[in-house]
C-alpha cells in the first residue's frame, strides 16, 4: 500500500489577532520559505505598535534573463508570530506614515518610540536669536558628534528650513543617524491637531500610517519627484535640485520602480548591447516625461559644430552621437 504523505498545513495568527501566544523572540525564527523572518511593527488599531515577526520576501516581480524579458512574480509565505505582548501597544504609532512593505532583520530593527512634545512656538525674532547661537554652536546628533548645517540651494522654488544633520556617514553615504533639527529649534513631532484627530478616527480622513512617507535623499531632503537624472526612469532624486537638468544637487541619490532589476540586468550585459540598451531606455523616458531637448536642427547644428571646435571629432554614431551632443548643450 502507497504511504499517503500529505503536507501539514499551518494556520497562523494573523496581525488582528491580540490575544495570539507570545513565543520567545529568540532564537529568530525562519519563515516556511525556509528564511529567517523578519521583524516589523503592527498599525491594527486592536494591536498598534506591537512588533512581530513575518515573512521577509517581498510580493514583486524579477527578471530572469537580460536577452529576453522573462518575468517571475514573489510572493511571502503566511508566517506570523508576536514578539512583543498586549503591554507594548501604542495607537499614537498610528500617527507616523510608514512603508507598509518594509520590514528589517532582528538585529538592525529599530522600534517606534513616541517622539517628545513639540517645543513652545516662538516668534521671528526669537529664531533669529537662537538660529546665531546653534550655528555657532551645533547641537550634537544621536552619534555624540556636532551636526552638520545643510541649506537650500537659493534658487529652489520651495525653499525649504535650514537644519542640522548627521555630518557622519556610511560607506554609500547616507547619514549614519537619522537626527534632524531646524536651524532654531528642533523639529515638531506632533502635527495633528485635536479637530483633525476627531476626524481622522470618525473615518472622514486616512489614518496618517496609511501613508507611506516621503523619501528622503542622502542630504536628509525631501526628495524630488520625476525622471531622475540618469534618465532611466520616473521616480525621486536629491531635494536639493532644481530647474529641468537638475542643477545644484548634493548628492547622487536616486531611485524608480524597476530599478535594481534594470541594474541587474545591464550588469549583465556586454558591449555594445549594454550601451545600447541604455540610450534606447533614456531616449523612451525623454519621449514619455517630454523631458525638454532642443530641436534636433540645432542639436545636429550649432551644437555639434561648437561641440566639435571645442573637442574635436568624437568619432560616434547615432544614439551616442546625439546624446553627447544633449549632454554639451545642457552643460552650455
Amino acid at each position: 500500500m502507497a504511504e499517503c504523505k500529505c503536507k501539514v498545513k499551518i494556520v497562523y495568527p494573523t496581525v488582528r489577532c491580540a490575544d495570539a501566544p507570545v513565543p520567545p523572540a529568540l532564537p529568530v525564527p525562519k519563515c516556511e520559505c525556509g528564511i529567517p523572518a523578519e521583524v516589523k511593527q503592527s498599525r491594527w488599531p486592536t494591536t498598534a505598535a506591537r512588533a512581530y515577526y513575518m515573512c521577509s520576501v517581498k510580493s514583486e516581480m524579477h527578471t530572469v534573463s537580460a536577452g529576453r524579458d522573462t518575468y517571475y512574480w514573489t510572493e511571502p509565505c503566511r508566517f506570523f508570530q508576536w514578539i512583543d505582548g498586549p503591554d507594548k501597544f501604542d495607537p499614537r504609532i498610528r500617527f507616523s506614515p510608514y512603508d507598509k512593505d518594509e520590514t528589517k532583520p532582528l538585529n538592525e530593527f529599530k522600534r517606534w518610540v513616541p517622539p517628545p512634545p513639540n517645543p513652545p512656538p516662538m516668534t521671528d525674532e526669537e529664531k533669529q536669536v537662537a538660529a546665531c547661537i546653534r550655528v555657532e554652536n551645533p547641537p550634537l546628533c544621536y552619534c555624540g558628534h556636532p551636526s552638520k548645517l545643510q541649506h537650500p540651494n537659493l534658487e529652489l522654488p520651495k525653499k525649504f528650513t535650514p537644519f542640522f544633520h548627521c555630518r557622519l556617514t556610511t560607506h554609500d553615504g547616507w547619514p549614519l543617524c537619522d537626527f534632524q533639527e531646524y536651524i532654531y529649534s528642533p523639529k515638531i513631532n506632533w502635527y495633528y491637531t485635536e479637530e483633525q484627530i476627531k476626524k481622522i478616527e470618525s473615518g472622514k480622513e486616512k489614518w496618517p500610517c496609511e501613508w507611506a512617507p516621503r523619501p528622503r535623499c542622502k542630504c536628509g531632503i525631501l526628495a524630488r519627484k520625476g525622471v531622475v537624472p540618469t534618465e532611466l526612469g520616473y521616480g525621486w532624486y536629491c531635494g536639493n535640485s532644481f530647474g529641468d537638468f537638475w542643477e545644484g544637487r548634493t548628492c547622487n541619490w536616486e531611485t524608480f520602480s524597476g530599478r535594481e532589476d534594470l541594474m541587474i540586468k545591464l550588469g549583465r550585459s556586454a558591449e555594445p548591447y549594454k550601451t545600447r540598451k541604455i540610450l534606447e531606455k533614456k531616449d523612451k523616458i525623454r519621449h514619455e516625461y517630454k523631458v525638454p531637448l532642443p530641436d534636433e536642427r540645432i542639436l545636429f547644428g550649432p551644437v555639434a559644430v561648437d561641440l566639435v571646435a571645442k573637442h574635436g571629432n568624437l568619432g560616434k554614431l547615432g544614439l551616442e552621437c546625439q546624446e553627447e551632443l544633449i549632454t554639451f548643450w545642457r552643460k552650455n
